[in-house]
Protein backbone atom coordinates (compact mmCIF):
# COMPACT_ATOMS: atom_id res chain seq x y z
CA UNK A 1 0.00 0.00 0.00
CA UNK A 2 2.88 2.44 0.37
CA UNK A 3 3.97 2.43 -3.15
CA UNK A 4 0.14 2.98 -4.34
CA UNK A 5 -0.10 6.09 -1.87
CA UNK A 6 3.12 7.53 -3.00
CA UNK A 7 2.50 7.02 -6.11
CA UNK A 8 1.89 10.30 -8.26
CA UNK A 9 1.57 9.18 -11.91
CA UNK A 10 -2.01 10.19 -12.62
CA UNK A 11 -1.24 13.79 -11.05
CA UNK A 12 1.52 14.25 -13.22
CA UNK A 13 0.11 12.70 -16.30
CA UNK A 14 -2.83 15.18 -16.04
CA UNK A 15 -0.02 18.06 -15.71
CA UNK A 16 1.94 17.53 -18.82
CA UNK A 17 -1.48 16.87 -20.54
CA UNK A 18 -2.85 20.94 -19.07
CA UNK A 19 0.36 22.01 -19.78
CA UNK A 20 0.33 21.48 -23.30
CA UNK A 21 -2.92 24.53 -23.50
CA UNK A 22 -1.23 26.34 -20.97
CA UNK A 23 0.63 29.08 -20.27
CA UNK A 24 2.20 30.78 -16.56
CA UNK A 25 1.61 33.72 -17.63
CA UNK A 26 -2.04 33.72 -18.77
CA UNK A 27 -4.32 35.80 -17.23
CA UNK A 28 -7.89 34.36 -15.54
CA UNK A 29 -9.76 34.79 -19.06
CA UNK A 30 -6.99 32.94 -20.89
CA UNK A 31 -6.56 29.89 -18.40
CA UNK A 32 -10.01 29.59 -18.32
CA UNK A 33 -10.00 29.63 -22.54
CA UNK A 34 -7.33 27.33 -22.62
CA UNK A 35 -9.02 24.84 -20.27
CA UNK A 36 -12.07 24.30 -22.10
CA UNK A 37 -9.65 23.67 -25.30
CA UNK A 38 -8.00 21.30 -23.32
CA UNK A 39 -11.38 19.61 -22.27
CA UNK A 40 -12.69 19.89 -26.35
CA UNK A 41 -9.38 18.61 -27.11
CA UNK A 42 -9.84 15.37 -24.52
CA UNK A 43 -13.83 14.83 -25.89
CA UNK A 44 -12.84 14.94 -29.43
CA UNK A 45 -9.90 12.13 -28.77
CA UNK A 46 -12.90 10.27 -26.96
CA UNK A 47 -15.36 10.74 -30.20
CA UNK A 48 -12.46 9.64 -32.26
CA UNK A 49 -12.05 6.44 -30.66
CA UNK A 50 -16.09 5.66 -29.91
CA UNK A 51 -16.44 5.80 -33.67
CA UNK A 52 -13.36 3.56 -34.26
CA UNK A 53 -14.79 0.98 -31.96
CA UNK A 54 -18.00 1.15 -33.52
CA UNK A 55 -17.30 1.04 -36.92
CA UNK A 56 -13.89 -0.91 -36.87
CA UNK A 57 -14.49 -5.31 -37.37
CA UNK A 58 -11.77 -6.67 -35.50
CA UNK A 59 -9.50 -9.83 -36.81
CA UNK A 60 -10.49 -12.84 -34.79
CA UNK A 61 -7.29 -15.30 -33.96
CA UNK A 62 -9.17 -18.18 -32.60
CA UNK A 63 -12.65 -20.41 -33.47
CA UNK A 64 -13.88 -19.23 -29.99
CA UNK A 65 -17.43 -18.11 -29.89
CA UNK A 66 -16.18 -16.44 -26.62
CA UNK A 67 -14.02 -14.22 -28.81
CA UNK A 68 -16.86 -13.50 -31.53
CA UNK A 69 -19.19 -11.79 -28.53
CA UNK A 70 -15.85 -10.20 -26.85
CA UNK A 71 -15.62 -8.34 -30.59
CA UNK A 72 -18.76 -6.97 -30.44
CA UNK A 73 -19.06 -5.81 -27.23
CA UNK A 74 -15.39 -4.70 -25.86
CA UNK A 75 -13.78 -1.56 -27.00
CA UNK A 76 -10.74 -1.85 -29.09
CA UNK A 77 -8.30 -1.56 -26.35
CA UNK A 78 -9.90 -4.19 -24.29
CA UNK A 79 -10.41 -6.28 -26.88
CA UNK A 80 -6.91 -6.83 -27.58
CA UNK A 81 -6.41 -7.53 -24.23
CA UNK A 82 -9.33 -9.96 -23.96
CA UNK A 83 -8.05 -11.79 -27.54
CA UNK A 84 -4.78 -12.50 -25.72
CA UNK A 85 -6.25 -14.24 -23.07
CA UNK A 86 -8.57 -15.99 -24.59
CA UNK A 87 -5.47 -17.57 -27.10
CA UNK A 88 -3.85 -18.38 -23.68
CA UNK A 89 -6.56 -20.29 -22.42
CA UNK A 90 -6.91 -22.15 -26.17
CA UNK A 91 -3.34 -22.76 -26.47
CA UNK A 92 -1.78 -23.04 -22.75
CA UNK A 93 -4.40 -23.92 -20.79
CA UNK A 94 -4.90 -27.33 -18.83
CA UNK A 95 -7.30 -28.93 -16.57
CA UNK A 96 -5.68 -30.73 -13.30
CA UNK A 97 -8.53 -31.41 -11.08
CA UNK A 98 -12.29 -30.71 -10.86
CA UNK A 99 -14.58 -31.38 -7.48
CA UNK A 100 -18.02 -30.24 -6.05
CA UNK A 101 -17.95 -28.55 -2.97
CA UNK A 102 -21.76 -27.70 -1.87
CA UNK A 103 -23.41 -25.66 -4.60
CA UNK A 104 -19.78 -24.85 -6.34
CA UNK A 105 -17.81 -26.55 -8.74
CA UNK A 106 -13.96 -26.23 -8.03
CA UNK A 107 -11.49 -26.25 -11.05
CA UNK A 108 -7.86 -26.24 -11.02
CA UNK A 109 -6.05 -25.32 -13.58
CA UNK A 110 -2.45 -25.06 -15.29
CA UNK A 111 -1.26 -22.21 -17.12
CA UNK A 112 1.97 -21.54 -19.00
CA UNK A 113 4.04 -20.74 -16.47
CA UNK A 114 3.09 -24.21 -14.70
CA UNK A 115 1.09 -22.66 -11.67
CA UNK A 116 -1.66 -23.95 -10.58
CA UNK A 117 -4.90 -21.62 -9.98
CA UNK A 118 -8.07 -22.46 -8.35
CA UNK A 119 -11.24 -20.90 -10.47
CA UNK A 120 -14.73 -21.58 -8.59
CA UNK A 121 -18.39 -22.12 -10.17
CA UNK A 122 -21.24 -21.10 -7.81
CA UNK A 123 -24.18 -22.46 -9.75
CA UNK A 124 -26.69 -20.67 -7.77
CA UNK A 125 -25.87 -17.24 -8.05
CA UNK A 126 -24.09 -18.47 -11.38
CA UNK A 127 -20.84 -16.60 -10.87
CA UNK A 128 -17.06 -17.28 -11.47
CA UNK A 129 -14.06 -16.38 -9.71
CA UNK A 130 -10.27 -17.11 -10.12
CA UNK A 131 -7.60 -17.14 -7.57
CA UNK A 132 -5.86 -14.57 -9.68
CA UNK A 133 -8.22 -11.62 -8.78
CA UNK A 134 -7.45 -10.34 -12.26
CA UNK A 135 -11.13 -9.41 -12.77
CA UNK A 136 -11.10 -7.57 -9.98
CA UNK A 137 -7.81 -5.56 -10.37
CA UNK A 138 -8.46 -4.40 -13.77
CA UNK A 139 -11.87 -5.96 -15.21
CA UNK A 140 -11.35 -8.23 -17.63
CA UNK A 141 -11.42 -11.48 -17.43
CA UNK A 142 -8.75 -14.11 -17.00
CA UNK A 143 -7.27 -16.74 -19.13
CA UNK A 144 -8.53 -19.44 -16.28
CA UNK A 145 -12.44 -18.14 -16.40
CA UNK A 146 -12.43 -18.54 -19.99
CA UNK A 147 -10.83 -22.12 -20.09
CA UNK A 148 -14.07 -23.04 -17.52
CA UNK A 149 -16.00 -21.19 -19.71
CA UNK A 150 -15.00 -23.52 -23.06
CA UNK A 151 -15.33 -26.15 -21.23
CA UNK A 152 -19.03 -25.68 -20.24
CA UNK A 153 -19.61 -25.10 -23.87
CA UNK A 154 -20.52 -21.23 -23.15
CA UNK A 155 -21.04 -19.08 -26.42
CA UNK A 156 -21.51 -15.86 -25.10
CA UNK A 157 -19.63 -14.34 -21.93
CA UNK A 158 -21.58 -14.00 -19.19
CA UNK A 159 -23.09 -10.57 -17.94
CA UNK A 160 -21.12 -10.52 -14.37
CA UNK A 161 -18.43 -10.39 -16.29
CA UNK A 162 -18.24 -7.89 -19.10
CA UNK A 163 -16.68 -4.94 -16.63
CA UNK A 164 -18.19 -1.84 -17.57
CA UNK A 165 -14.86 0.28 -17.66
CA UNK A 166 -13.59 -1.67 -20.99
CA UNK A 167 -17.14 -1.79 -23.07
CA UNK A 168 -18.18 -0.40 -25.72
CA UNK A 169 -20.28 2.80 -23.97
CA UNK A 170 -19.83 6.72 -22.66
CA UNK A 171 -16.17 7.19 -21.54
CA UNK A 172 -17.30 9.53 -18.85
CA UNK A 173 -19.55 8.35 -16.28
CA UNK A 174 -21.38 10.50 -13.04
CA UNK A 175 -18.70 10.10 -10.11
CA UNK A 176 -21.49 10.77 -7.46
CA UNK A 177 -24.12 8.40 -8.84
CA UNK A 178 -21.78 5.46 -9.20
CA UNK A 179 -22.25 2.70 -11.73
CA UNK A 180 -25.84 1.22 -11.81
CA UNK A 181 -25.96 -1.48 -14.91
CA UNK A 182 -30.43 -1.57 -14.31
CA UNK A 183 -30.36 2.61 -15.30
CA UNK A 184 -31.41 3.04 -18.71
CA UNK A 185 -28.97 5.49 -19.66
CA UNK A 186 -30.40 6.62 -23.33
CA UNK A 187 -33.73 7.16 -22.33
CA UNK A 188 -33.03 11.27 -22.82
CA UNK A 189 -30.71 11.57 -26.22
CA UNK A 190 -29.59 15.19 -26.72
CA UNK A 191 -29.77 16.04 -30.31
CA UNK A 192 -27.65 18.69 -30.11
CA UNK A 193 -24.49 16.12 -28.72
CA UNK A 194 -25.85 13.50 -31.16
CA UNK A 195 -25.68 15.96 -34.04
CA UNK A 196 -21.89 16.40 -32.78
CA UNK A 197 -20.91 13.28 -32.90
CA UNK A 198 -22.61 12.39 -36.17
CA UNK A 199 -20.36 15.41 -37.57
CA UNK A 200 -17.31 13.92 -36.27
CA UNK A 201 -18.02 10.27 -38.23
CA UNK A 202 -18.85 11.79 -41.35
CA UNK A 203 -15.16 13.93 -40.88
CA UNK A 204 -13.65 10.47 -40.30
CA UNK A 205 -15.60 8.11 -42.56
CA UNK A 206 -14.79 11.36 -45.44
CA UNK A 207 -11.24 11.16 -44.41
CA UNK A 208 -10.74 7.58 -44.62
CA UNK A 209 -12.26 7.25 -47.88
CA UNK A 210 -9.86 9.88 -49.24
CA UNK A 211 -6.83 8.91 -47.66
CA UNK A 212 -3.82 8.90 -50.36
CA UNK A 213 -5.44 11.18 -53.08
CA UNK A 214 -3.98 14.40 -53.04
CA UNK A 215 -6.33 15.91 -55.20
CA UNK A 216 -9.43 14.85 -53.04
CA UNK A 217 -7.85 15.84 -49.82
CA UNK A 218 -6.83 19.81 -51.42
CA UNK A 219 -10.31 20.06 -52.50
CA UNK A 220 -11.93 18.81 -49.09
CA UNK A 221 -9.93 21.45 -47.29
CA UNK A 222 -10.75 24.05 -49.71
CA UNK A 223 -14.47 23.37 -48.81
CA UNK A 224 -13.70 23.13 -45.35
CA UNK A 225 -11.87 26.32 -45.01
CA UNK A 226 -14.98 28.36 -46.66
CA UNK A 227 -17.24 26.26 -44.47
CA UNK A 228 -15.16 28.10 -41.79
CA UNK A 229 -15.64 31.47 -43.09
CA UNK A 230 -18.97 30.95 -43.55
CA UNK A 231 -20.35 29.37 -40.31
CA UNK A 232 -17.66 31.25 -37.87
CA UNK A 233 -17.99 34.85 -39.81
CA UNK A 234 -14.18 34.77 -39.95
CA UNK A 235 -12.45 38.01 -42.12
CA UNK A 236 -14.91 40.33 -40.51
CA UNK A 237 -13.81 43.40 -39.44
CA UNK A 238 -15.21 44.07 -35.89
CA UNK A 239 -15.68 47.88 -35.03
CA UNK A 240 -14.72 49.22 -31.87
CA UNK A 241 -18.60 48.97 -30.32
CA UNK A 242 -18.78 45.52 -31.07
CA UNK A 243 -15.66 44.33 -30.06
CA UNK A 244 -16.62 45.89 -26.77
CA UNK A 245 -19.85 44.36 -26.87
CA UNK A 246 -18.66 40.99 -27.39
CA UNK A 247 -16.01 41.38 -24.71
CA UNK A 248 -19.30 42.45 -22.21
CA UNK A 249 -21.19 39.19 -23.40
CA UNK A 250 -18.02 37.54 -22.90
CA UNK A 251 -17.39 38.84 -19.35
CA UNK A 252 -21.31 39.36 -18.25
CA UNK A 253 -20.87 42.54 -17.22
CA UNK A 254 -20.28 46.20 -18.26
CA UNK A 255 -17.44 48.31 -18.43
CA UNK A 256 -17.98 50.98 -15.07
CA UNK A 257 -18.03 54.53 -15.95
CA UNK A 258 -15.68 55.49 -13.08
CA UNK A 259 -12.69 53.03 -11.92
CA UNK A 260 -11.61 53.01 -8.08
CA UNK A 261 -9.28 50.70 -8.52
CA UNK A 262 -5.95 51.43 -9.99
CA UNK A 263 -2.25 49.91 -10.53
CA UNK A 264 -0.07 50.24 -7.88
CA UNK A 265 3.09 52.93 -8.32
CA UNK A 266 6.01 51.85 -9.53
CA UNK A 267 8.90 52.03 -6.74
CA UNK A 268 12.44 51.66 -7.44
CA UNK A 269 13.70 48.07 -6.24
CA UNK A 270 17.06 46.84 -5.45
CA UNK A 271 19.61 47.32 -8.02
CA UNK A 272 18.00 49.45 -9.73
CA UNK A 273 19.45 52.95 -11.47
CA UNK A 274 22.11 54.83 -12.91
CA UNK A 275 25.63 53.71 -11.39
CA UNK A 276 27.60 55.90 -9.65
CA UNK A 277 31.40 57.46 -10.55
CA UNK A 278 33.77 56.98 -7.63
CA UNK A 279 33.75 60.79 -6.90
CA UNK A 280 30.09 60.31 -6.69
CA UNK A 281 30.48 57.63 -3.98
CA UNK A 282 32.90 59.30 -2.04
CA UNK A 283 30.98 62.48 -1.92
CA UNK A 284 27.74 60.43 -0.96
CA UNK A 285 29.78 58.45 2.14
CA UNK A 286 31.07 61.87 3.27
CA UNK A 287 27.48 63.37 3.40
CA UNK A 288 26.74 60.41 5.36
CA UNK A 289 26.64 61.25 9.27
CA UNK A 290 29.60 59.41 11.20
CA UNK A 291 29.52 56.66 13.81
CA UNK A 292 30.82 56.23 17.06
CA UNK A 293 34.01 53.16 16.92
CA UNK A 294 33.34 50.25 19.72
CA UNK A 295 36.84 49.66 19.88
CA UNK A 296 39.10 53.32 19.56
CA UNK A 297 35.79 55.82 20.66
CA UNK A 298 36.74 57.80 17.95
CA UNK A 299 33.23 59.07 15.44
CA UNK A 300 34.32 58.70 11.56
CA UNK A 301 33.71 55.91 8.54
CA UNK A 302 34.68 52.67 10.42
CA UNK A 303 33.92 50.75 13.00
CA UNK A 304 35.34 47.79 15.08
CA UNK A 305 36.09 45.37 12.44
CA UNK A 306 38.02 47.55 10.66
CA UNK A 307 39.26 49.79 13.03
CA UNK A 308 43.00 48.64 13.15
CA UNK A 309 43.18 48.93 9.26
CA UNK A 310 41.98 52.38 9.38
CA UNK A 311 44.30 53.54 11.61
CA UNK A 312 47.31 52.23 10.14
CA UNK A 313 45.82 53.95 6.88
CA UNK A 314 45.82 57.23 8.96
CA UNK A 315 49.60 56.26 10.38
CA UNK A 316 50.68 56.03 6.91
CA UNK A 317 49.38 59.08 5.86
CA UNK A 318 50.91 61.14 9.01
CA UNK A 319 54.33 59.47 8.00
CA UNK A 320 54.37 60.69 4.50
CA UNK A 321 52.99 64.49 5.51
CA UNK A 322 55.82 64.54 7.77
CA UNK A 323 58.47 63.66 5.57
Amino acid sequence: MSSLIKTTSISESQNIFFKRYSKSRSNLVEFLMNYNNALDGQRSNNNRLEYLDFNTIPTLKTNSALEKHASTIYSDSGFKLIQSEIEEAVDNVTMVTMSNIGENEIFVVNDKFSKNLTVSYSTSFDSYACSCKMFGRIGLVCSHIFWVLRNKKMKLIPNELHGGRWLKSKFAKAVHCGFDDDIETFIVVDEMKQEYKDMHGDFYDIARLIEGDGDKIRAFRQIMAEGRKEVLGEGNVLSISEKRLMIENFYGSHVPSQIDVHPPNVVKTKGCGRRLSRLEKEMREMSKPGRKCGKCGEVGRHDSRNCDKIQEENNKKNRRNQC
